[in-house]
């Protein structure tokens, strides 16, 4: 439980060679080859990597590119010591009958119907409130948009950009960041998100090792909250595909 995989493990004595380089001197020449931090007292060299467009940086394989990529990187993070992974006080252990998952049906006409009975439920039910997160990468650029429903309230959007992350880091972050919005709200008894990554949302209750434990930590710790301040509060995670073109996902 307590032992980082060994690929995972790899990979962070690379990324600690790579870290050597932000201990250079302001004036190193390796300083002026990089993308300029606003640090550097001088001009970026004629051959800074500033210079290149994004399909030569993809093809070209230099330490000093993933150096200049780590400035910027998701950097994993595990804490398998935390309380919430600790036998017997799991949350999928001790409230498993408040949390499920809804994958998508075969038929798309009927699920499409049912994500939007779904989405009118909440909008004449104060004791519900729905999350539609969607997360896409483009040139490593992770976009997260989630739209937060709450009766006779306004729709709250909130657009997260991040670059050099997994699309799993954006999508925890979404869900972390909208149920933030509810477990300061008494009167809500059902939060249900509807997400295109429905396979991520699981790693939230998955006491396994895995580089994302600092979220799943965090909203293990806010679900626990929500879950004890009354024994009918739940969680519903719906799938909804990017190429489902539900409308309200669209």
């Amino acid at each position: 439980m307590g032992l980082i995989p060994i690929h995972l493990h790899i990979k962070k004595l690379y990324n600690q060679f790579l870290s050597r380089g932000f201990s250079l001197s302001h004036n190193h020449i390796i300083k002026a080859i990089i993308s300029p931090d606003n640090s550097s007292p001088h001009i970026a060299h004629s051959v800074s990597l500033n210079t290149l467009i994004l399909n030569q940086r993809r093809h070209l394989n230099s330490p000093l590119i993933d150096m200049d990529n780590k400035k910027n990187e998701f950097t994993p993070f595990f804490d398998p010591f935390n309380h919430e992974f600790s036998p017997g006080n799991r949350l999928i252990n001790l409230f498993s009958d408040r949390i499920s998952f809804h994958p998508r049906e075969k038929n798309v006409k009927n699920y499409i119907q049912i994500l939007n009975d779904l989405t009118l439920r909440v909008s004449s039910d104060s004791s519900m409130s729905l999350v539609i997160s969607d997360v896409s990468i483009k040139n490593n650029v992770a976009i997260s948009i989630s739209h937060i429903y709450i009766y006779n309230k306004p729709v709250i959007r909130t657009l997260y950009r991040a670059m050099n992350v997994t699309s799993t880091e954006a999508e925890l972050l979404a869900i972390r960041c909208s149920i933030n919005q509810f477990v300061g709200h008494s009167n809500i008894k059902k939060i249900i998100i509807i997400t295109n990554l429905l396979h991520d949302a699981k790693k939230i209750f998955d006491s396994s090792m895995h580089p994302y434990q600092i979220h799943s930590a965090a909203i293990s710790k806010e679900l626990r909250e929500f879950f004890t301040i009354h024994n009918d509060n739940s969680i519903e995670f719906w799938d909804c595909p990017s190429n489902l073109k539900w409308l309200l996902h669209a």
